[in-house]
């Protein structure tokens, strides 16, 4: 299978120096090819991570250390700063193991630090061809999609990962606070977005941003998944999204709520009309 080396551009120049991490947006667009339908199971986004790694590796080994066992601190949490999404095919069918998508599969990943991007795409020009589980597949082409915002406010986004928000909460009759995932008509919903966003920003040392994202849910359904043998329930679909410019453009750049660097969160932005993805489950 022949893979080509090239990279669409947009508005942005490409490459930037691998040692420079500016607040830049950087979104790429894989198509990736396998000889075979791709056959996952439900918690195939671990292996999503394990390949973002393996490439940003290739690509700058110290920047790729940096991410993983250091990332970005503010107010004792730890970000990764970038996200990834799910994967997408031509078609898909559901098993009770998992899914099994038809190629070519489109898989997006986005992050603030231009040299987290510049990185990774070295990295699958290095390696192009790679397995997924027991799943070869190879880049096809790569895009760097250009950062734009659709007419408005409001902004109509649709998630690429689902997202999650949680909080801790004191349970009747229990003292301890226990975690409690959030749905998206939760009243704290789109505070703790917005608290989440800030942090990261101050990670990056960036000054705060005034005023909160109003996130309201239009056609949304939950997952419930384990990875790395923790249950997880995120929310996936389409959203009205109201809030200052800043902070819609970085939580495009690094994705909405938790756990963004295990790939959730990522959303994309919509015109009106839209029409819910049907290629993946």
């Amino acid at each position: 299978m022949t893979h080509h080396r090239s990279i669409k551009q947009g508005t942005k120049n490409f490459p930037f120096p691998a040692d420079s991490c500016v607040a830049l947006s950087m979104r790429v667009r894989l198509h990736l090819e396998s000889d075979r339908p791709v056959s996952l199971p439900w918690n195939y986004p671990e292996w999503l991570m394990g390949l973002f790694y393996r490439w940003v590796n290739a690509g700058n080994l110290a920047l790729g250390y940096h991410l993983h066992e250091k990332g970005f601190i503010a107010e004792g949490h730890r970000y990764k700063l970038y996200t990834f999404s799910w994967l997408f095919g031509k078609r898909l069918r559901t098993t009770p193991q998992g899914l099994i998508l038809q190629p070519p599969l489109t898989w997006y990943v986005s992050s603030p630090l231009s040299a987290v991007i510049e990185a990774f795409v070295q990295g699958l020009w290095k390696e192009p061809e790679v397995c997924l589980g027991r799943n070869p597949l190879t880049v096809a082409r790569t895009e760097l999609l250009p950062e734009a915002f659709p007419a408005g406010p409001p902004f109509r986004i649709r998630t690429l990962s689902p997202i999650l928000v949680s909080t801790r909460e004191v349970q009747e009759g229990d003292p301890t606070p226990r975690k409690v995932f959030l749905s998206p008509d939760h009243p704290a919903f789109s505070r703790i977005l917005t608290e989440n966003l800030q942090r990261k920003l101050q990670a990056l040392q960036n000054p705060p941003v005034a005023g909160e994202l109003q996130i309201t849910p239009l056609r949304t359904r939950s997952r419930l998944l384990t990875l790395h043998g923790t249950h997880l329930r995120a929310y996936e679909g389409t959203f009205v999204c109201e809030g200052p410019p800043k902070l819609l453009l970085f939580a495009y750049q690094a994705g909405l709520g938790e756990r963004t660097g295990q790939g959730f969160g990522m959303v994309e932005f919509l015109r009106y009309p839209s029409t819910p993805r049907k290629n993946h489950p």
